[in-house]
């Protein structure tokens, strides 16, 4: 029985506490750079990642 639960589990773990941890750590990252060196293409690449997890967020709703 616990076979068949864990995998559900892990995924409810993955997507209640995972996503939405990695989008706050990017906003994060991406605040402290951009605070440190201005726009650059890094803050770039990191908002442009957390919009992608934004989404993968809001799909799981």
């Amino acid at each position: 029985m616990w076979l068949f639960l864990r995998k559900r589990l892990l995924m409810w773990l993955i997507l209640a506490v995972g996503v939405p941890l990695l989008d706050w750590l990017l906003g994060k990252a991406s605040d402290t750079i951009r605070a440190r060196k201005g726009d650059n293409a890094v803050t770039r690449g990191l908002d442009t990642t957390r919009t992608g997890v934004r989404k993968v967020r809001g799909r799981r709703r």
